[in-house]
């Protein structure tokens, strides 16, 4: 029984052993890593160093240091120019939306007035309504005319021409 027992014993401190034997190799192998990478490190810096003192430089090589910028400089001009018209055009729509809005407060105002003195002079609600409707009417009849007017001059100069 002892023989046994000292065999079991003896796994577990081999399992043991070979644990500890693995995790070693996998911190050895993690220690070589770093160390290959900084000794690569070293060697890229030794050679940029060495590339740098070796490089001859001189003073102001026109050849190598002219930009072409004038393109991009004519085309941040037509940007900016661009830029400013389309604020113009912008301040101009505003503008004329605020008189249009003003205009229609005044239209709406005489149109009230209007409606006040139409009746103190005695006309009826339903007279105003009429007279309404009928100015709707003849606006309708208006656009209309306009259209057929212009049919009409459409079609004379495409058979004429």
């Amino acid at each position: 029984k002892q023989w046994y027992q000292r065999r079991v014993r003896g796994r577990h401190n081999s399992k043991y052993r070979y644990d500890q034997l693995i995790h070693e190799s996998r911190a050895l192998n993690t220690a070589l890593q770093t160390y290959r990478n900084k000794h690569s490190a070293q060697e890229r810096e030794r050679t940029e160093r060495e590339e740098l003192l070796g490089k001859q430089f001189t003073a102001n090589d026109n050849s190598h240091t002219i930009l072409a910028l004038d393109a991009a400089i004519s085309f941040n001009d037509k940007v900016s120019h661009s830029n400013r018209g389309l604020d113009m055009m912008l301040d101009t729509g505003a503008q004329a939306l605020k008189q249009l809005r003003e205009q229609r407060g005044s239209l709406q105002a005489i149109k009230n007035r209007m409606a006040g003195i139409a009746n103190t002079l005695g006309l009826s609600t339903t007279v105003m309504k009429l007279v309404e409707r009928r100015s709707a009417h003849d606006q309708y009849l208006f656009y209309i005319g306009c259209c057929l007017t212009l049919f009409i001059m459409f079609l004379l100069l495409y058979y004429v021409l």
